[in-house]
């Protein structure tokens, strides 16, 4: 006798996994395995956070929402610093005359503070898991691997291909967004939300994702402005409601600027790319155009990196696409973002563009396990 396994056309055959199914696209015993795969990477990711130097000014953003002198600010980072494990090797960077500085003078530590607290949204939840109790550092780093777990639930949901997802999770570029004590993960993970929503044809609740996740890095605001663009161009929302999000986006970015007391493009430029800024609050000093000139020509390391690889992915995938599918639409919008964001900050560091890796992968394994797209979108939406 042919046993019946197709749970939408014999529900009764698979009631345990019905659910599993409709949401993931697998039985239940492979999502419990996958579920503790993600688990078990979090937690590796939360015991073994990347010695980055940021995660120091970033404990030094959250004390500044409680206290405003310098000494006690920076008495607090330099602790919370030194407690995390595997602390920043200081001596390997300490003939350095930046770090130095910032390491021992408070003054210009806490004038640095506004390059990370312009993040308002993360240094926000920061706080919150601090007045909780827990110390900063290991507040942030719980939300990186927590965000990390999350991510890939949402790779899966979108894929309905463990095996693939599992993979995607292991690839540098994604791995690494549990480890950073940055607002990277967290943002990822409300990005790549909005994106299935969007592929499933849920407009409304994927652009309020977007316009949140600015909250978390106001730098996204590029791509959320082409994608309304798009939408109301595509009559996928109307052109009020878009206005009223544009102004909310533009609206945001000032307001966070603000309450971070900002120094401007010219000042990060020139901090990120030319000299770092000791003194920005009080001595502010701006790119100049050969300088950002050779910001530019930094970017020539491109062909060197992760991006390369996901960009031949994301071709690939575009090319096969049916051109009415929501992922077509997504991967255009994406790349042309990403080239405006290339063009006003030349970094090209892979935590930035994990959302558009990940969209260019599940892209492509759409395309090799849906030849008809369009079909499965709308079989998609329909069980969701």
């Amino acid at each position: 006798m042919k046993t019946l396994t197709n749970p939408r056309i014999y529900p009764e055959a698979s009631n345990k996994n019905t659910w599993a199914r409709r949401w993931f696209g697998c039985s239940s015993p492979v999502l419990f395995l996958y579920a503790a795969l993600c688990v078990t990477l979090a937690m590796m990711a939360y015991l073994r956070p990347l010695p980055t130097f940021d995660r120091y000014m970033y404990a030094g953003a959250v004390a500044s929402l409680r206290y405003s002198d310098p000494v006690t600010i920076h008495r607090i980072a330099r602790a919370e610093f030194v407690a995390q494990p595997d602390p920043f090797q200081f001596e390997n960077v300490a003939t350095e005359p930046y770090f130095a500085d910032v390491y021992n003078n408070a003054d210009h530590y806490v004038q640095q503070l506004a390059f990370y607290r312009v993040k308002f949204g993360y240094i926000a939840i920061g706080y919150a898991m601090w007045c909780s109790g827990l110390p900063v550092l290991a507040g942030l780093r719980l939300v990186s691997a927590f965000c990390f777990a999350a991510l890939g639930l949402v790779v899966l949901a979108w894929t309905h291909k463990a095996a693939l997802s599992a993979i995607l999770l292991l690839t540098p570029p994604v791995l690494d967004l549990g480890r950073f004590v940055t607002p990277d993960a967290l943002s990822t993970v409300i990005i790549v939300s909005a994106m299935l929503l969007f592929t499933r044809k849920k407009y409304l609740p994927a652009v309020c994702l977007l316009v949140f996740s600015l909250l978390i890095r106001f730098d996204g605001f590029v791509f959320v402005l082409i994608l309304l663009i798009w939408m109301v161009w595509q009559r996928r929302i109307s052109f009020s409601l878009g206005a009223v999000f544009g102004a909310l986006v533009v609206a945001e970015s000032v307001l966070m600027n603000r309450i971070a007391a900002y120094y401007g493009w010219r000042v990060l430029m020139q901090h990120s790319f030319i000299k770092p800024e000791i003194e920005p609050a009080i001595h502010p000093v701006g790119i100049s155009l050969a300088g950002y000139l050779h910001a530019i020509v930094g970017l020539r390391v491109i062909p060197y990196t992760f991006m390369t690889m996901f960009v031949l992915m994301a071709a690939i995938a575009w090319k096969r696409l049916p051109s009415k599918s929501a992922l077509h639409h997504l991967l255009l919008v994406a790349g042309i973002s990403i080239l405006a964001r290339l063009v006003i900050f030349p970094n090209v560091e892979d935590r930035y563009f994990a959302w558009a890796y990940l969209l260019a992968a599940v892209a492509l394994i759409q395309t090799v396990h849906f030849p008809n797209l369009d079909s499965a979108e709308d079989a998609s939406d329909r069980d969701l």
